[in-house]
């Protein structure tokens, strides 16, 4: 039998840090070895433990959450789930340096209502802390200062992810003959990105790379706790020279803009070229990667493409047969970046997927396979 998976509570409220551990150890696979109440106390406390994971508040005394996420994942790199006790602009820009700086996920702080709201939010952290606690982070350079007072007197020793083999070739075709995928529009191209745990840093960093005269509209589905959407949205803006913007029912779809999902809702397309946001109920988190891979393989066929990023489970991978299957262009982030391989290799698995990438050549293909104008492609 395992052992149970050790946690590391870093918070600054010494009620919040009761309320948490409660939480934690109601699940047996489940301890908590050690708690810190700022920054610089959670460095050393997780040089001492060596934790499976640490849940990381956003502001502390000391030091921060972005500073302290920063140094951890530079010098003793460990999964970390952030708690914002706050969903208002300041704390989500923060929580959102904090994932590109290497946190894995974020998670709004339990509210002490009802013992229904609770009940809930214990369910949701020990899932969430279940699944992150496994997942091997890497090292994070930039986080490295030269001769830095808080990590000189620790015994810290370097983590790497192992070797993989290498993922980079395409499952059929190559990179190099995107003319073989040019496409046939007879409206405006759609590129639909679907993401969860881990997302947002490389989805930021994919937008980032698509040039201001892109000539696709661009979806982006990225599974996140319910109020950070906006959030995410407002992080991504700062590094995109590509409009971004929140998804609004019945807008019109154009080339060159980024629209991004709502929590809580399935972006589809209309015949008409416009978005329309699914409220049915369903059995499954929303937004869901398949409805809206989907949709927009039956509305664009050979004008769809569709990327697949880190994440775990499965959503996404039939969403990649649909685009396939009616024509379009399907890519996959690669082994060796993902945060978690789940939802990539699912749709490999199901021969899904034309070339597997890492972000960096994921921009390269979006950009050589659509282009910047409209008819100058191959």
């Amino acid at each position: 039998m395992d052992r149970p998976l050790r946690i590391l509570i870093v918070d600054d409220s010494a009620m919040m840090r009761r309320l948490i551990r409660t939480m934690i150890e109601s699940d047996s696979k489940l301890t908590v070895i050690g708690e810190a109440a700022d920054g610089r106390e959670a460095l050393a406390r997780t040089a001492e433990l060596r934790p499976d994971l640490i849940t990381l508040d956003v502001r502390m005394p000391v030091m921060d959450g972005v500073e302290t996420t920063r140094q951890i994942m530079a010098y003793q790199p460990t999964p970390i789930l952030v708690l914002t006790a706050s969903l208002t602009r300041y704390d989500i820009d923060i929580t959102f340096q904090m994932l590109g700086a290497g946190a894995l996920d974020v998670m709004e702080k339990p509210k002490i209502s009802n013992s229904a709201d609770l009940e809930r939010a214990r369910i949701a952290l020990v899932r969430k802390i279940t699944l992150l606690a496994r997942v091997k982070v890497v090292t994070h350079l930039r986080g490295r200062r030269k001769n830095n007072p808080e990590w000189s007197t620790l015994n810290i020793e370097r983590s790497h992810r192992p070797a993989s083999a290498d993922l980079s070739r395409p499952q059929s075709g190559s990179t190099s003959d995107h003319s073989a995928f040019n496409l046939q529009p007879s409206g405006c191209p759609i590129v639909v990105i679907g993401a969860s745990t881990g997302g947002p840093r490389v989805v930021r960093q994919i937008l980032a790379g698509l040039p201001t005269n892109y000539d696709a509209a661009v979806l982006v589905v990225q599974h996140i706790a319910q109020g950070f959407s906006a959030g995410m949205v407002e992080w991504m803006v700062l590094s995109s020279a590509l409009p971004i913007s929140i998804a609004e029912d019945g807008a019109l779809i154009k080339p060159g803009q980024v629209i991004v999902a709502p929590d809580r809702f399935d972006l589809m397309v209309t015949s008409d070229g416009r978005v329309k946001l699914c409220t049915q109920p369903l059995l499954i988190p929303r937004p869901t990667i398949d409805v809206t891979m989907q949709s927009v393989a039956e509305i664009c066929g050979p004008a769809a493409t569709g990327v697949l990023l880190t994440g775990m489970g499965r959503d996404g991978a039939q969403g990649m047969c649909s685009i396939r299957h009616a024509g379009g262009f399907t890519i996959a982030q690669d082994e060796a970046t993902c945060t978690i391989f789940g939802m990539p290799k699912a749709a490999i698995d199901l021969n899904a997927v034309q070339v597997v990438l890492p972000p960096d050549k994921i921009i390269e293909a979006l950009t050589s396979h659509i282009g910047a104008k409209r008819g100058n492609i191959g």
